[in-house]
């Protein structure tokens, strides 16, 4: 944890929200919160946030429509907190760019360890001095930055984290298990919807063709890897 992370709430309830902010300030994070979606793209247009915890059913601007203005902004984390606990919700709010999905209620030990692993993934690991490539796209550990064409890709942190655990490992299989528990936690090893969703969405940014995808390949039921097997991916 890191006193400089800032956080941003949005939470129409006002005991959820007075009782998740009081969490947090105790968490040791700088935290604000905002009542509805309306305040909350305000200080997303003039403010720099970590990670924004977001509810879904907000008035004025749902969460829905605060997920998809961020496509226009740096991308900070999203840890969507919401009623709506059923996996079809779930789906759809990863796809839409949430790193998590907490299904309420919760208790604020839970809110701290998930916002605890998502900022985690944020933080370069340390020692990474290398590029990788397959074909026109090309993952810069060092910079921390993915390139298709030449043309910068966007990536939230979540996409990044996982990307990087693939082109570290460029042209070996990676199981599911251990990138679930690599970039989400070892709580996460059962949940295969996190990580396909997340395969999906890096395919939409980097492949040519996501449907016959020739960066990040589907190896049987073991896993996924990086470009071509070992010995023939190009490092620099």
């Amino acid at each position: 944890m890191n006193d400089s992370d800032r956080l941003l709430l949005v939470e129409d309830d006002p005991g959820l929200r007075q009782a998740i902010l009081s969490a947090l300030v105790q968490g040791g994070y700088n935290a604000v919160a905002v009542p509805d979606g309306i305040q909350a793209a305000q200080r997303l247009r003039s403010e720099m946030f970590d990670l924004i915890l977001l509810d879904l059913g907000l008035p004025f601007v749902d969460g829905w429509e605060i997920l998809a203005q961020l496509e226009a902004q740096p991308l900070p984390s999203v840890i969507v907190i919401s009623a709506r606990g059923s996996e079809g919700e779930k789906v759809r709010a990863l796809d839409s760019g949430a790193d998590d999905y907490l299904t309420k209620p919760f208790g604020a030990d839970e809110l701290l360890a998930r916002i605890r692993a998502v900022l985690r993934r944020v933080r370069p690991s340390p020692g990474t001095q290398q590029s990788v490539r397959c074909g026109d796209v090309v993952v810069d550990l060092t910079a921390r930055v993915a390139s298709r064409g030449g043309e910068e890709v966007r990536l939230t942190p979540t996409e990044w984290a996982l990307l990087t655990e693939l082109a570290e490992h460029a042209g070996a299989t990676m199981e599911h298990r251990t990138l679930l528990a690599r970039v989400w936690g070892p709580e996460y090893v059962g949940d295969r919807q996190y990580l396909r969703t997340f395969i999906q969405r890096l395919r939409r940014k980097l492949e040519r063709d996501p449907a016959n995808p020739t960066v990040i390949i589907t190896v049987g039921r073991h896993g996924y890897r990086f470009g071509p097997m070992i010995g023939d991916a190009a490092q620099t």
